[in-house]
């Protein structure tokens, strides 16, 4: 072949590269670009183990299609601003970034020392100093704090002359009951490595300057699972809201469904829709006023008097207490690994994990030539020169919190404290240049919580609030909100199956007077009275054996070790309208589903959608 042959091909095939880039062009939108590898490694994440059908491959298209429009619309829109997203993502960052700087041995410690703590809590009160512009001043005033405990005065005396903690003057620098998990790490170092009725020594973060002061310790409570009703309080509404509260927490006292009730009213969005419960905590996950009025709950079904926090009014009812289990189960054991790999812990990062640092980032030692002064280089992380009069400075910082008479570490020692730190915190810093997977999990965060604000602002605030437009989503589709199948009665609740036997045997000849009976099994029996679909029920009722004015036989809940029956006042037949509250909840549901359906169409006006037909033609071959 010529030479002007050879010029000639490679001219077309330079030529045709764009046009065979952009072939791989799934999809665009709004002068966006998703290639084909973007959608398929997405499409795979979620469906491992399929091989996808060219029907599937366009449904979930779809789906991606809309997932990319939320996300700009949220860039477009601004949410990435907002401070409790951004805050948010670094609260994620922190925790994630642990899983890509820590190796097995070290992993393996944090373990053991978490599991160790998990067995107490401690009784912690705290004294902050901002560090700011002035870390010396700062660091004076807080070795000042602890001069004066250590002469002897007040912890409270002291916290409100030093603590700068916004919050000091109501709680006098008290924290409360913490356990593992619910401090920083190294704030949790200090509760636990010091000993009781003591002051930890002075910890430096990022930003502050810290006292502990241990009070007291106890064996761990465990877990405890609550419900609540939370009430909002708009501005200038607060009678308003506490008249609510208090007529709600009257109704509970009544007998009213506390799971409906969080359903209808419970501003609580993470809960509301699961009657109102919560993730199990442990001590000092929530504010020390919170967790005093659910340990003040006796027994599990106990509900509070409303409770008025700072966000608002809860109504909190006590479904369980559940110990911790020994440090050598499996599952105990799995899990708190698991927190381990979420928490902040790769702070305490080893040897290996250094080295492991120190050689992605670039790490280079620089010989001092001549005498040393401020500006003499002493390394090279990448392209930053690190040099002796940052050295210095940091040595200042840490002079600054060692108490008198307390021997500091040699010069070089503190030399190589003080690249080891700046090493670590450049890796930190870039960890999404140096780890790909952690860059895209970080990706996929930040986008699921901008959909997630998204959705708030554009969908579910405004469907909840839109009582007009419930009503008027109800009236037009009115046909479709029927009964199944159903009947009215109470559904007896049971500790176990003994209990359901015993409460069976004694109600059995006159169902109608089971109030009567129930008293003689408090906390052992909960009795719902209602009116309930045979598919919405616990375990399975045979429509057809359940007589009206009698019971269905006690039989085991799924998944639990409770017992339960029916007692049926009147049966009903399938198709039967329901009225607008009692399909509430399927109306908001629909409704939200049209408001979301009409903004994409609108995204999709905003931002014009062109999918590359040859290109989903090839996504299955």
């Amino acid at each position: 072949m010529s030479w002007k042959k050879c010029f000639l091909l490679l001219t077309t095939v330079l030529l045709l590269m764009p046009a065979i880039m952009h072939a791989q062009t799934l999809f665009s939108f709004g002068g966006n670009e998703v290639s084909k590898q973007e959608f398929l490694e997405a499409f795979r994440k979620n469906n491992p183990e399929k091989k996808a059908s060219r029907l599937e491959l366009e449904e979930y298209l779809e789906l991606y299609i809309r997932y990319r429009l939320k996300v700009q619309w949220a860039y477009q829109a601004q949410l990435d601003t907002l401070p409790s997203i951004q805050m948010e993502w670094e609260r994620f960052r922190n925790q994630v970034a642990g899983q890509y700087v820590t190796d097995d041995s070290t992993l393996q410690e944090l373990i053991d020392e978490a599991l160790k703590r998990s067995a107490t809590e401690r009784l912690i009160s705290h004294i902050y100093v901002a560090a700011g512009n002035d870390s010396t001043a700062a660091a004076a005033k807080i070795n000042a704090a602890k001069a004066a405990l250590t002469r002897g005065e007040p912890f409270e005396k002291v916290a409100l002359q030093f603590s700068e903690d916004p919050s000091v003057q109501q709680n006098k620098g008290l924290i409360g009951w913490i356990s593992v998990f619910t401090l920083p790490y190294e704030l949790e170092n200090l509760a636990y490595t010091t000993s009781l009725n003591q002051v930890s020594p002075v910890y430096r973060s990022a930003s502050a300057f810290h006292l502990f002061y241990v009070q007291n310790s106890r064996p761990s409570t465990g877990k405890t699972s609550i419900a609540q009703i939370f009430l909002e309080i708009p501005e200038n509404a607060e009678e308003v809201i506490r008249k609510k509260a208090d007529s709600l927490y009257q109704l509970l006292k009544a007998g009213a469904d506390f799971a409906q009730m969080a359903y209808q009213f419970s501003n609580d969005n993470a809960s509301y829709q699961n009657g109102g419960e919560l993730l199990p905590f442990q001590a000092g996950t929530y504010d020390p006023a919170f967790e005093a009025v659910v340990s003040k709950l006796d027994k599990p079904g106990a509900i509070s008097a409303p409770y008025r926090s700072s966000q608002g009014f809860h109504i909190i009812k006590l479904l369980s207490r559940e110990a911790l289990p020994e440090s050598t189960n499996e599952e105990f054991k799995e899990d708190i690994r698991n927190r381990v790999l979420a928490s902040d812990r790769y702070q305490k990062a080893n040897e290996a994990a250094y080295l492991k640092a120190r050689k992605l980032t670039g790490l280079k030692m620089l010989p001092v030539k001549g005498t040393r002064n401020a500006s003499s280089p002493i390394a090279s992380i990448g392209k930053r020169i690190l040099t002796e009069g940052e050295f210095q400075l940091y040595r200042q910082d840490q002079s600054g919190l060692g108490s008198s008479g307390q021997k500091l570490p040699s010069e070089e020692m503190q030399r190589e404290n003080f690249i080891r730190q700046q090493v670590m915190q450049e890796y930190l810093r870039n960890l999404e240049m140096y780890r790909p997977d952690f860059a895209a999990q970080l990706k996929e965060f930040r986008e699921g919580t901008l959909i997630f604000e998204a959705m708030q602002q554009q969908i579910w605030d405004k469907a909840a609030s839109d009582e007009k437009g419930l009503q008027t989503y109800f009236t037009q589709h009115s046909a479709r909100y029927k009964w199944k199948e159903s009947f009215r009665g109470v559904l007896f609740t049971c500790s176990d199956q003994a209990t359901a036997t015993t409460l069976y045997d004694q109600i059995k000849s006159q169902p109608q007077q089971w109030n009567t009976i129930l008293p003689r099994f408090k906390n052992t029996v909960l009795a719902d009275t209602g009116r309930y679909e045979y598919d919405q029920l616990p375990f399975h009722l045979d429509a057809v054996k359940l007589a009206v004015g009698g019971l269905s036989n006690p039989q085991q809940i799924e998944d639990s070790e409770q017992f339960g029956f029916v007692y049926c006042i009147e049966k009903l037949p399938a198709n039967l309208p329901r009225d607008f509250e009692n399909a509430r909840g399927y109306v908001l549901n629909d409704y939200q589903l049209q408001l979301e359906e009409n903004w994409i169409q609108e995204l999709k006006k905003t931002y014009p959608v062109k999918i590359n037909k040859s290109v989903l033609n090839s996504l299955n071959r």
